[in-house]
């Protein structure tokens, strides 16, 4: 049941987490449209970012993807590795068909 006329529940979550390497993204629950909407509204800019956390991740589409994609594109510019942390085996198998696995360096164990 919608609450209003083009009302959207959150399909998901995110936060930004300062490490002493830099900011960590961290994404829980459907990595989709309205998210990476929501991201941008709160003016997330991913060329910052060290790392993402994506365990917690439950579901992604092609925004979410192209959101990765572009980082990846932006920290590979400014000779960094784009570190997915804790990605599932699932996670990564999506990665592997979007033919995408090859821009991140993958680290397990984090949290």
């Amino acid at each position: 049941m919608r609450l209003s006329p083009g009302y959207e529940p959150p399909s998901g979550a995110f936060r930004v987490v300062r490490e002493d390497a830099g900011p960590v993204l961290h994404l829980s629950g459907d990595v989709d449209e309205p998210l990476v909407r929501r991201m941008r509204a709160d003016g997330l800019d991913e060329r910052e970012l060290v790392a993402v956390e994506v365990a917690a991740v439950g579901y992604i589409d092609s925004t979410g993807l192209s959101l990765l994609v572009r980082w990846a594109q932006s920290a590979a510019r400014d000779g960094r590795p784009a570190v997915l942390r804790s990605a599932s085996p699932r996670f990564r198998k999506v990665l592997d068909l979007a033919g995408i696995s090859v821009l991140f360096a993958v680290e397990d164990g984090h949290l």
